[in-house]
């Protein structure tokens, strides 16, 4: 009984989280719905497709090479990604990108607004 139970809670709690992840098979991009109500989405898991512009490799204060670049949905929809390591993308390249949403990202003393930090991209065409 007990474990049919703990079963019984473990699904229900996935239920409950997946309205949390955007995902971009619906009408509206899920770009466009992040950043129209970012505040719904802040701190939560999102998984976002879209076309890879202004990338810019650098280093951190530590050593750490990071990967940022901007994701446009095709509209007038943006959100900042940013990924430790240099990834092999190019501009327009076409990715999907799973990660956590920040309506606002502090670093230092700069202050960025809508990002997501990658746990994984990948090109989907």
């Amino acid at each position: 009984m007990t474990k049919r139970f703990l079963a019984l809670i473990a699904i229900a709690t996935f239920l409950l989280l997946w309205p949390g992840f955007a995902k971009a098979d619906d009408q509206e991009s899920a770009i466009e719905r992040i950043v129209s109500n970012p505040i719904s989405y802040d701190g939560k898991e999102v998984v976002v497709e879209g076309e890879v512009k202004k990338i810019k490799y650098t280093t951190s204060i530590s050593g750490d090479p990071y990967t940022l670049f901007k994701l446009h949905d095709g509209d007038e929809s943006t959100v900042g990604v940013y990924t430790k390591g240099r990834i092999q993308i190019s501009e327009g390249s076409k990715v999907r990108v799973m990660g956590k949403f920040n309506k606002e990202k502090r670093y230092a003393i700069f202050k960025f607004k809508n990002v997501i930090k990658a746990k994984g991209v990948e090109k989907t065409g």
